[in-house]
Protein backbone atom coordinates (compact mmCIF):
# COMPACT_ATOMS: atom_id res chain seq x y z
CA UNK A 1 0.00 0.00 0.00
CA UNK A 2 1.66 3.97 -1.03
CA UNK A 3 1.60 6.06 1.29
CA UNK A 4 -1.01 8.45 -0.75
CA UNK A 5 -3.24 5.73 -0.15
CA UNK A 6 -2.81 5.10 3.21
CA UNK A 7 -3.81 8.60 3.73
CA UNK A 8 -7.36 9.22 5.76
CA UNK A 9 -9.46 12.36 6.64
CA UNK A 10 -10.10 13.43 9.70
CA UNK A 11 -13.31 11.45 9.47
CA UNK A 12 -11.22 8.02 9.08
CA UNK A 13 -12.09 8.15 5.50
CA UNK A 14 -9.80 8.03 2.25
CA UNK A 15 -9.40 10.94 0.51
CA UNK A 16 -11.95 9.25 -2.52
CA UNK A 17 -14.09 7.87 -0.30
CA UNK A 18 -15.00 10.93 1.21
CA UNK A 19 -15.61 13.00 -1.84
CA UNK A 20 -17.70 10.12 -3.21
CA UNK A 21 -20.18 11.50 0.10
CA UNK A 22 -20.76 15.00 -1.76
CA UNK A 23 -22.31 13.37 -4.78
CA UNK A 24 -26.01 14.11 -3.81
CA UNK A 25 -27.74 17.32 -4.06
CA UNK A 26 -29.36 17.15 -0.50
CA UNK A 27 -26.05 16.20 1.51
CA UNK A 28 -24.29 19.16 -0.52
CA UNK A 29 -27.40 21.52 0.46
CA UNK A 30 -26.92 20.59 4.30
CA UNK A 31 -23.49 21.35 3.66
CA UNK A 32 -24.49 24.54 2.44
CA UNK A 33 -27.16 25.55 4.65
CA UNK A 34 -24.99 24.59 7.70
CA UNK A 35 -22.31 27.22 6.13
CA UNK A 36 -25.17 30.37 5.36
CA UNK A 37 -26.75 29.93 9.63
CA UNK A 38 -22.67 31.10 10.89
CA UNK A 39 -22.85 33.78 8.40
CA UNK A 40 -19.10 34.48 8.81
CA UNK A 41 -19.11 35.56 12.34
CA UNK A 42 -18.09 33.47 15.18
CA UNK A 43 -18.15 29.43 15.86
CA UNK A 44 -19.80 27.18 13.34
CA UNK A 45 -23.74 26.91 15.00
CA UNK A 46 -25.39 24.06 16.06
CA UNK A 47 -28.62 23.61 13.95
CA UNK A 48 -31.54 21.00 15.94
CA UNK A 49 -32.23 18.58 13.55
CA UNK A 50 -35.81 20.10 12.74
CA UNK A 51 -34.51 23.40 12.10
CA UNK A 52 -31.64 21.96 9.30
CA UNK A 53 -34.31 19.91 7.36
CA UNK A 54 -36.08 22.61 7.21
CA UNK A 55 -33.76 25.56 5.97
CA UNK A 56 -32.50 23.23 3.89
CA UNK A 57 -35.12 21.81 1.87
CA UNK A 58 -38.49 21.17 3.90
CA UNK A 59 -40.32 18.77 1.31
CA UNK A 60 -37.60 16.68 1.86
CA UNK A 61 -39.22 13.15 4.06
CA UNK A 62 -37.33 13.16 7.32
CA UNK A 63 -36.25 9.16 7.42
CA UNK A 64 -34.19 10.16 3.62
CA UNK A 65 -32.95 13.90 5.12
CA UNK A 66 -32.02 11.68 8.10
CA UNK A 67 -30.57 9.25 5.58
CA UNK A 68 -28.19 11.84 3.88
CA UNK A 69 -27.18 13.53 6.62
CA UNK A 70 -25.92 10.51 8.27
CA UNK A 71 -23.62 10.10 5.78
CA UNK A 72 -21.85 13.45 6.41
CA UNK A 73 -21.49 13.05 10.09
CA UNK A 74 -18.40 12.07 11.41
CA UNK A 75 -16.63 13.56 8.36
CA UNK A 76 -17.77 16.75 7.52
CA UNK A 77 -20.55 17.31 9.77
CA UNK A 78 -20.89 17.09 13.61
CA UNK A 79 -23.57 15.56 15.78
CA UNK A 80 -23.75 17.92 19.18
CA UNK A 81 -25.60 16.80 22.45
CA UNK A 82 -25.83 21.05 23.34
CA UNK A 83 -26.13 19.77 27.21
CA UNK A 84 -23.26 17.93 27.00
CA UNK A 85 -21.85 20.62 25.93
CA UNK A 86 -23.11 22.67 28.90
CA UNK A 87 -21.76 20.30 31.27
CA UNK A 88 -25.22 19.20 32.02
CA UNK A 89 -24.95 15.96 34.57
CA UNK A 90 -28.17 14.29 32.86
CA UNK A 91 -26.36 14.38 29.18
CA UNK A 92 -27.09 11.38 27.40
CA UNK A 93 -24.75 9.78 24.58
CA UNK A 94 -25.52 10.76 20.79
CA UNK A 95 -27.44 7.86 19.01
CA UNK A 96 -25.49 7.00 16.03
CA UNK A 97 -28.27 7.01 13.57
CA UNK A 98 -31.51 8.46 14.83
CA UNK A 99 -31.75 12.14 14.86
CA UNK A 100 -33.82 14.15 17.41
CA UNK A 101 -34.01 18.23 18.10
CA UNK A 102 -31.69 17.48 21.55
CA UNK A 103 -29.35 17.33 19.49
CA UNK A 104 -28.00 19.43 16.97
CA UNK A 105 -25.43 19.54 13.88
CA UNK A 106 -22.85 21.81 12.87
CA UNK A 107 -19.40 21.93 10.13
CA UNK A 108 -16.72 20.16 10.89
CA UNK A 109 -13.27 21.72 9.65
CA UNK A 110 -13.69 19.23 6.36
CA UNK A 111 -17.02 20.76 6.07
CA UNK A 112 -16.58 24.42 6.53
CA UNK A 113 -13.05 24.18 4.16
CA UNK A 114 -15.41 22.20 1.42
CA UNK A 115 -17.99 24.81 1.45
CA UNK A 116 -15.36 28.06 1.68
CA UNK A 117 -13.82 26.24 -1.86
CA UNK A 118 -16.80 26.35 -3.28
CA UNK A 119 -17.34 29.72 -2.74
CA UNK A 120 -14.08 30.95 -3.11
CA UNK A 121 -14.09 29.81 -6.74
CA UNK A 122 -17.33 31.12 -7.66
CA UNK A 123 -18.56 34.59 -8.11
CA UNK A 124 -21.67 36.85 -9.73
CA UNK A 125 -21.86 37.52 -13.45
CA UNK A 126 -18.51 36.81 -16.06
CA UNK A 127 -15.49 35.74 -14.25
CA UNK A 128 -13.44 38.02 -16.36
CA UNK A 129 -11.60 41.40 -16.45
CA UNK A 130 -10.56 43.05 -19.56
CA UNK A 131 -7.29 44.21 -20.26
CA UNK A 132 -6.47 47.61 -18.41
CA UNK A 133 -3.05 49.49 -17.92
CA UNK A 134 -0.69 49.69 -14.53
CA UNK A 135 0.29 52.80 -13.90
CA UNK A 136 4.26 51.52 -13.87
CA UNK A 137 6.16 51.32 -16.61
CA UNK A 138 8.22 48.24 -17.52
CA UNK A 139 11.89 47.36 -16.03
CA UNK A 140 13.08 45.96 -18.91
CA UNK A 141 11.74 47.93 -21.71
CA UNK A 142 9.99 50.86 -20.35
CA UNK A 143 6.88 49.91 -22.11
CA UNK A 144 3.05 49.42 -20.30
CA UNK A 145 2.32 46.99 -18.01
CA UNK A 146 -1.17 45.57 -18.62
CA UNK A 147 -3.16 43.51 -16.26
CA UNK A 148 -6.18 41.16 -17.05
CA UNK A 149 -8.29 38.44 -15.50
CA UNK A 150 -9.31 34.96 -17.69
CA UNK A 151 -9.98 31.32 -16.85
CA UNK A 152 -8.89 31.66 -13.15
CA UNK A 153 -5.68 33.05 -14.34
CA UNK A 154 -4.18 36.66 -13.18
CA UNK A 155 -1.85 37.71 -15.70
CA UNK A 156 0.28 40.89 -15.38
CA UNK A 157 2.68 41.30 -18.82
CA UNK A 158 4.87 43.92 -20.39
CA UNK A 159 2.58 44.81 -23.77
CA UNK A 160 5.34 45.37 -25.55
CA UNK A 161 8.18 43.23 -24.73
CA UNK A 162 5.87 40.50 -23.22
CA UNK A 163 8.18 40.04 -20.35
CA UNK A 164 5.57 38.51 -18.15
CA UNK A 165 5.76 39.96 -14.32
CA UNK A 166 2.53 37.93 -12.95
CA UNK A 167 0.54 34.43 -13.99
CA UNK A 168 -1.22 33.32 -10.78
CA UNK A 169 -4.06 30.64 -10.39
CA UNK A 170 -6.54 32.86 -8.31
CA UNK A 171 -10.02 32.44 -7.22
CA UNK A 172 -12.45 34.53 -9.16
CA UNK A 173 -13.73 35.27 -5.04
CA UNK A 174 -10.70 38.15 -6.04
CA UNK A 175 -13.53 40.28 -8.14
CA UNK A 176 -16.14 40.62 -4.78
CA UNK A 177 -15.19 43.88 -4.02
CA UNK A 178 -14.57 47.37 -4.91
CA UNK A 179 -13.33 47.63 -8.31
CA UNK A 180 -10.73 50.28 -7.61
CA UNK A 181 -9.34 48.02 -5.11
CA UNK A 182 -8.80 45.13 -6.95
CA UNK A 183 -4.96 45.27 -7.78
CA UNK A 184 -4.46 45.81 -3.82
CA UNK A 185 -6.19 42.42 -3.06
CA UNK A 186 -4.55 40.61 -6.14
CA UNK A 187 -1.33 42.16 -4.86
CA UNK A 188 -1.95 40.83 -1.42
CA UNK A 189 -3.04 37.19 -2.57
CA UNK A 190 -0.04 36.91 -4.46
CA UNK A 191 2.21 37.55 -1.78
CA UNK A 192 0.18 35.67 0.84
CA UNK A 193 0.93 32.90 -1.65
CA UNK A 194 4.17 33.36 -2.51
CA UNK A 195 5.87 34.03 0.74
CA UNK A 196 4.15 31.13 2.10
CA UNK A 197 6.31 29.09 -0.39
CA UNK A 198 9.75 31.61 -0.18
CA UNK A 199 9.42 30.29 3.40
CA UNK A 200 9.28 27.08 2.30
CA UNK A 201 5.33 26.18 2.97
CA UNK A 202 2.56 25.18 0.91
CA UNK A 203 -0.18 27.66 1.50
CA UNK A 204 -2.87 25.78 0.65
CA UNK A 205 -2.59 22.29 3.12
CA UNK A 206 0.83 24.03 4.96
CA UNK A 207 2.54 20.92 4.17
CA UNK A 208 6.62 21.79 3.86
CA UNK A 209 7.60 22.27 -0.17
CA UNK A 210 10.47 20.93 -2.22
CA UNK A 211 12.33 23.36 -4.42
CA UNK A 212 14.97 22.91 -7.52
CA UNK A 213 16.28 25.74 -9.96
CA UNK A 214 15.42 25.64 -13.39
CA UNK A 215 16.51 26.56 -16.61
CA UNK A 216 13.81 29.12 -18.11
CA UNK A 217 13.46 28.30 -21.24
CA UNK A 218 11.73 24.61 -19.88
CA UNK A 219 9.48 26.75 -18.24
CA UNK A 220 7.37 27.77 -21.31
CA UNK A 221 7.46 31.56 -19.12
CA UNK A 222 7.72 34.01 -22.41
CA UNK A 223 10.84 36.65 -22.88
CA UNK A 224 12.72 33.36 -21.03
CA UNK A 225 16.02 35.35 -22.32
CA UNK A 226 15.15 38.02 -19.80
CA UNK A 227 15.14 35.54 -17.16
CA UNK A 228 17.99 33.82 -15.09
CA UNK A 229 16.68 31.39 -13.35
CA UNK A 230 13.65 29.21 -11.98
CA UNK A 231 12.85 28.51 -8.83
CA UNK A 232 10.27 25.64 -8.27
CA UNK A 233 8.46 24.66 -4.98
CA UNK A 234 6.17 22.11 -4.78
CA UNK A 235 4.03 20.14 -2.04
CA UNK A 236 4.16 16.52 -2.37
CA UNK A 237 1.46 15.97 0.07
CA UNK A 238 -1.64 18.04 -1.90
CA UNK A 239 0.05 18.86 -5.38
CA UNK A 240 0.57 22.75 -5.24
CA UNK A 241 3.20 23.92 -6.63
CA UNK A 242 4.62 27.39 -8.23
CA UNK A 243 7.29 29.11 -9.66
CA UNK A 244 9.77 32.19 -8.00
CA UNK A 245 12.46 34.32 -9.02
CA UNK A 246 15.46 34.17 -6.74
CA UNK A 247 14.34 37.56 -5.80
CA UNK A 248 10.53 36.79 -4.63
CA UNK A 249 11.84 33.66 -2.41
CA UNK A 250 14.13 36.46 -0.76
CA UNK A 251 11.11 38.29 0.43
CA UNK A 252 10.70 35.97 3.25
CA UNK A 253 14.26 36.94 4.19
CA UNK A 254 14.14 39.18 7.46
CA UNK A 255 17.39 40.61 6.54
CA UNK A 256 15.82 42.03 3.36
CA UNK A 257 12.59 43.17 4.64
CA UNK A 258 14.47 45.28 7.25
CA UNK A 259 17.53 46.36 4.62
CA UNK A 260 14.17 47.99 2.60
CA UNK A 261 11.92 49.08 5.23
CA UNK A 262 15.19 51.44 6.64
CA UNK A 263 14.64 52.93 2.96
CA UNK A 264 11.45 53.41 2.76
CA UNK A 265 10.55 50.28 0.87
CA UNK A 266 7.53 48.01 2.33
CA UNK A 267 7.76 44.61 1.59
CA UNK A 268 4.42 43.46 3.03
CA UNK A 269 2.61 46.12 1.66
CA UNK A 270 4.09 46.63 -2.19
CA UNK A 271 2.80 44.87 -5.26
CA UNK A 272 5.57 41.94 -6.07
CA UNK A 273 5.26 43.26 -9.54
CA UNK A 274 6.91 46.74 -8.39
CA UNK A 275 9.66 45.39 -6.76
CA UNK A 276 12.83 45.29 -9.18
CA UNK A 277 14.82 42.75 -7.56
CA UNK A 278 12.21 40.53 -6.94
CA UNK A 279 9.81 40.83 -9.88
CA UNK A 280 12.80 40.32 -12.83
CA UNK A 281 16.18 38.95 -12.77
CA UNK A 282 17.93 42.39 -13.62
CA UNK A 283 19.59 42.09 -10.62
CA UNK A 284 20.40 38.19 -10.54
CA UNK A 285 23.99 36.61 -11.21
CA UNK A 286 23.95 32.85 -11.94
CA UNK A 287 27.35 32.07 -10.14
CA UNK A 288 27.20 28.42 -11.19
CA UNK A 289 25.14 25.81 -12.15
CA UNK A 290 26.40 22.19 -10.66
CA UNK A 291 25.51 22.80 -8.21
CA UNK A 292 23.85 25.85 -8.27
CA UNK A 293 24.46 29.17 -6.72
CA UNK A 294 22.84 32.48 -7.31
CA UNK A 295 23.50 35.88 -6.05
CA UNK A 296 20.78 38.64 -6.26
CA UNK A 297 21.76 42.13 -5.20
CA UNK A 298 19.03 44.49 -3.80
CA UNK A 299 19.59 47.79 -4.41
CA UNK A 300 18.55 51.23 -2.71
CA UNK A 301 19.34 54.65 -2.04
CA UNK A 302 23.12 53.72 -3.14
CA UNK A 303 23.52 50.87 -0.98
CA UNK A 304 22.97 47.28 -1.67
CA UNK A 305 22.76 43.55 -0.01
CA UNK A 306 23.65 40.84 -1.98
CA UNK A 307 22.64 37.35 -1.00
CA UNK A 308 23.56 34.45 -2.46
CA UNK A 309 21.64 31.02 -1.88
CA UNK A 310 22.99 27.71 -2.87
CA UNK A 311 20.90 24.67 -4.56
CA UNK A 312 18.83 23.81 -1.24
CA UNK A 313 17.36 27.59 -1.38
CA UNK A 314 19.68 28.28 1.59
CA UNK A 315 21.24 31.61 1.77
CA UNK A 316 24.63 31.37 1.72
CA UNK A 317 26.53 34.29 1.72
CA UNK A 318 25.45 38.46 2.64
CA UNK A 319 27.28 41.26 1.35
CA UNK A 320 26.72 44.85 1.96
CA UNK A 321 28.41 47.40 -0.25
Amino acid sequence: MTERSAERTYGSLPPDEALALLGNEVRAKILHTLSEARGGRGPPPVLPFSELRERTDGSVESSRFNYHLQQLVGTFVERVDPRAEAGADDAQPVSEMAATDEEGFRLRPEGTTMVRTIRAWSVAGEATVEPFDLEQSCHHCGGSIRAQYRNAIFAIQCADCEYLYDYNLTPPGILNGPDDRLLERVAAYNRQQRFAFAQGTCPLCGGGVDAEFLEPETTGYPRGDLRSTIVRRGCSHCGNKDTLTTGEFLLGESEVIAFCRRRGLDLMDTPIWEVEFAATDRRTTVEATDPWRVTTAVELDGEALECTVDETLEVVDRERY
